[in-house]
Formats: C-alpha cells, sequence, structure tokens
C-alpha cells in the first residue's frame, strides 16, 4: 500500500523551488512571473474590494490592510526576483559549461536589477507614507484632520462641525437616538476622511434627514451633505469640491465607479458637475456659484438662513465676544450704538447670545433685533438734528412708495407697523436699506438735546393746503390712526401717508424738522 502522507511530502515545493531558481529561466521568468502578478492582483482587489473602497470603520483595520498589501508586494516581488536571478545565473553557467553565451539570461538580469530599483521606490515613495499614515490614523487619532464636534442646537437641529474623522458617525448615531426628533443637520467642516463621510452619507440618508450649510462644507464633507433629503445652502455659503488623497497622492477617480462618483451620481447630481469636481486636483478646491450647485441638482435651495437656528463657524463656539465683532462688522449702527448708547447695545448683544443659545431660527431672532433697534432708534428722532430728521422723513417716502409699487399690503403693514416680517424688508430696495443704514448711524449720533418743536400751527397750514390740493383732507388724516384698516382700504392708507410726509419735507427745513419732531415726539 502507498504511504499517501510520504509521497505529499515527497511533492516538489513549488515555491522553494522557485526561489532556489531551479525552473527553467523562461518558466521563472514568463510563466511564474506573470501567473504570480496575476494573483497578487487578485488578492490586492480583494483586499482593497472589503476594505478601502468599502470605506473601512476601524483605523486599526485600515494599518492592517496598508501593511497586508505591502507586505504581499514586497514578498512577491523579493520571490519573483530572486528565483529568477538564481535561474539566470544556472542558464548562463549551463551556456558556458558547453562553450556559448547566454544573452537572454543576462537581459533577464538586467531586467530585474531594474526591478529592485523600482521596488526600493515604490517603498520609498508610496509604502512608507501610506503605513505611516495608517499608522497614525490607527494610533495617533488621526492628528492632521482637526476634531468634531456635535451638538443639539434644539429639539429639531443638530450641528456637525470640525474634521470628519473615524467616530463620527457612530458618536452622530447615538446622539440621534437620543434626539429623535433631528430634523436637520448642520454640516460646517473642512472634509476629512472618505470612508468615515461615506458611513455618515449611508446615516443620513437612512434618517430621512436634510441637510444645511450655513458657512462652508468642504471635501469630504459633501458627501454628508448630498444625503440630505433636502439640501439648503445659505446665501454666501460655500461648498468646495476636489478628488480625493491618501498620504498625499492624488485618487483620480476617473470614469469609474469609484467612491465619491457613486455617492454623487445617487444624489441626482449631473455628470458634468461630477466629472468637473473629480479632475479637481486634491491640492486645489472646486467652489462652485449658487448658480452651477442649483443647476446640477447638488443644492435643493438657496435660503437667507432664517427658518434655521444659528449654529457655529467653522467649529468655533459662539459667544458672546463673537457677536460682539460679528455685529460691529455686520453694520455701521452697530458702533454708533455701542458707542453712544452701550447699555441699549448690551441688551441687543444678550438677543442673540440667549436666543441662540436656545436654538431660535435666525429669522425670529433678526426680527426681535430690528425691532428692537427701530424701537432706539424712533426714540432717538425727536433729538437727531434738522437734517438727519428731515432725511428721514424723505426715505419713508421712498420706502412707502417702493412698496406700494409691488404689494398694498406690504406698504401697508409696513407703514403702520403692524406685523413688519423679514419678507417685507427684503422687498425694500437695495438703494433704500443702504440709505437707511448709513442714516441710522446720523440718528444714533447726532441725538442730544434739541429744543421743542415750538408752534407749528402756521406750518400745519401749509401742510393741510398742500394735502387738500391733492385731494387728502383732515377726515382722511384722523383714518390714518384708525385701529382696524380693511383690505381695500390699504392703497389709500399708504397714499395718505406718502401725501403726508411728502407735505412735510416740502417745507422750509426749520419748519419741517418742527413738524417731525412734533410728531415722534
Amino acid at each position: 500500500m502507498i504511504d499517501w502522507h510520504l509521497k505529499r511530502r515527497k511533492l516538489p515545493n513549488f515555491i522553494a523551488v522557485h526561489w532556489r531558481g531551479e525552473y527553467a529561466l523562461w518558466v521563472s521568468y514568463w510563466v511564474i512571473g506573470f501567473v504570480s502578478d496575476l494573483l497578487a492582483i487578485a488578492v490586492l482587489a480583494l483586499i482593497a474590494r472589503f476594505t478601502i473602497t468599502r470605506g473601512s470603520v476601524s483605523p486599526f483595520g485600515i494599518l492592517a490592510c496598508f501593511a497586508l498589501i505591502w507586505l504581499l508586494i514586497a514578498g512577491v516581488s523579493v520571490w519573483q526576483m530572486v528565483g529568477t536571478w538564481r535561474s539566470a545565473n544556472n542558464r548562463i553557467a549551463e551556456r558556458k559549461a558547453v562553450g556559448k553565451r547566454a544573452p537572454w539570461a543576462w537581459l533577464a538580469k538586467v531586467t530585474i536589477g531594474l526591478g529592485w530599483l523600482q521596488l526600493a521606490a515604490l517603498i520609498v515613495t508610496k509604502a512608507i507614507p501610506q503605513i505611516s499614515e495608517a499608522t497614525r490614523i490607527a494610533l495617533m487619532n488621526d492628528p492632521e484632520i482637526p476634531p468634531y464636534a456635535i451638538r443639539v442646537i434644539n429639539g429639531t437641529e443638530a450641528e456637525i462641525s470640525g474634521g470628519i474623522k473615524f467616530g463620527l458617525t457612530s458618536d452622530f448615531e447615538k446622539m440621534l437616538n437620543a434626539s429623535p426628533g433631528i430634523r436637520v443637520v448642520h454640516l460646517d467642516s473642512v472634509g476629512g476622511r472618505i470612508g468615515e463621510a461615506q458611513r455618515l452619507n449611508t446615516l443620513i440618508q437612512d434618517r430621512g434627514l436634510d441637510t444645511y450649510v450655513e458657512a462652508g462644507c468642504l471635501s469630504a464633507c459633501t458627501f454628508a451633505f448630498v444625503a440630505g433629503r433636502q439640501r439648503t445652502l445659505r446665501k454666501g455659503a460655500q461648498l468646495g469640491f476636489h478628488r480625493g488623497s491618501f498620504a498625499g497622492e492624488d485618487e483620480v477617480d476617473g470614469y469609474g465607479p469609484g467612491v465619491a462618483r457613486s455617492i454623487y451620481i445617487a444624489a441626482g447630481i449631473s455628470g458634468a458637475f461630477i466629472d468637473k469636481a473629480l479632475a479637481t486636483r486634491n491640492e486645489d478646491l472646486w467652489r462652485p456659484s449658487e448658480a452651477e450647485v442649483l443647476a446640477a441638482g447638488v443644492v435643493t435651495g438657496i435660503s437667507d438662513g432664517d427658518e434655521f437656528a444659528i449654529a457655529g463657524y467653522e467649529g468655533r463656539e459662539i459667544t458672546r465676544a463673537f457677536w460682539d465683532k460679528t455685529l460691529l462688522k455686520a453694520a455701521p449702527v452697530y458702533a454708533a450704538l455701542k458707542q453712544n448708547d452701550p447699555k441699549s447695545y448690551d441688551e441687543i448683544l444678550d438677543i442673540y447670545v440667549g436666543e441662540a443659545a436656545r436654538g431660535t431660527p435666525r429669522g425670529k431672532i433678526n426680527g426681535e433685533v430690528r425691532a428692537r433697534l427701530n424701537a432706539l432708534i424712533r426714540a432717538r428722532l425727536p433729538r437727531a438734528d434738522d437734517a438727519a430728521l428731515i432725511d428721514f422723513g424723505r426715505l419713508i417716502v421712498d420706502q412707502y412708495r417702493a412698496l406700494q409699487a409691488q404689494d398694498e399690503a406690504a406698504c401697508y403693514r409696513f407703514a403702520s407697523g403692524d406685523s413688519i416680517d423679514d419678507a417685507i424688508v427684503r422687498m425694500i430696495p437695495a438703494a433704500l436699506t443702504n440709505r437707511e443704514t448709513a442714516l441710522d448711524v446720523r440718528l444714533i449720533s447726532s441725538a442730544g438735546v434739541r429744543r421743542d418743536a415750538g408752534n407749528t400751527d402756521a406750518a400745519w397750514q401749509k401742510i393741510m393746503a398742500g394735502l387738500a390740493a391733492g385731494g387728502i383732507t383732515s377726515a382722511d388724516l384722523q383714518f390714518l390712526q384708525s385701529g382696524t384698516v380693511a383690505p381695500s382700504d390699504y392703497r389709500r392708507y399708504c397714499s395718505i401717508a406718502i401725501g403726508l410726509y411728502q407735505q412735510i419735507t416740502d417745507l422750509p427745513s426749520e419748519e419741517a424738522a418742527s413738524v417731525l419732531r412734533e410728531l415722534f415726539s
């Protein structure tokens, strides 16, 4: 009977035989080289498929992956070249023994020498950087990526800021489980790891969340943004696109089913936009315009952000000092108020700090501040200098006329002070808004102790005569003070108000200022 165990031990060891150079040179160089390359490529593809391209959730898995890849490449390459080199030496010796040369064997050795140089270059330029970066990810908490922060803003909105690094998605999922009412996620990030951004994209889709960008969402952050059901970009905020990289190497996506391309296609983004985004080198950043992201389907809407709570900027906490700096930069009127009435300025700061911390929508906060600021300015009108006061009267005329030409109801609400909202304010032309901003500074800065309006009877006689010439009676003026105005009378109300202020501002300066002080007192 045959001892099969003994027979198996006597079978030639393929790996050892090649290592010793005992195969014919053509077998070692062509057959073994070709077959082993195919097998190595297949194994590398499997490793990449189940780790890198699927976005490994484990930093240690990434380290193990790159270590295994380069161990396989180096091991197979060394085994191939040593075995083929020895086979070439054996071939040279055989040919020499019969007095012949072996040019093909020498050519094979030259090729192997070049192979050693190529392997060394790969190890220096790719293996060491990739394993080093994977080591930093696994053992040093990925120090090149900024730390991330997650917070619940209010009952329906949450914020992710900072870098997208491993652990973010798991932490965000825990937060969502603890706050099931969250419907919107604010994104404020410079990007980070593609694998983690891919996981975040899946989580946002699975939970059916909307996404919103207040300031900026760059690089891998856009993977999370395009996962939203509704994707809103605040005016002036930016999205930034480029292709990915690892260990300083551009990962050219081409036209295959790469991670980035697959995510963008699934989000319904146009192919031309995707091509341009992934054609952008990693060291560069393409910041498309609002029109471009709308046309390509990247965003579903551009907004003033009034419907959302105010979140952080670039991962910074919104402190009182932040609001102070922001307001002073936003409009000169705040600087004038801080200088001339610091107490009132502090009260406005209190509104922003308190309401933003409570997650109050931006529009509601701005409306409250605007009402407070308007009240402060109105209180200073009787003490403003004549020129500023008259210019304010002329501004009123122009604003009423601009609104009346667009919407009679908006004009009435603005003129009567009844429920003025941001939609009405935005209807006022930019030129008039800029005039008002500059005038507010003058009104606040010039407010001081002024003389009384004095006797204005003569001035009012002139005003009434002018109004009568235009068909406006004293009864009409009483109508301006009526508590309830029917929609059918909105145009009449605005026309009377426009006529009144027009007649006042047409008076000589001293008389006009006296009447306006009387009205605003």
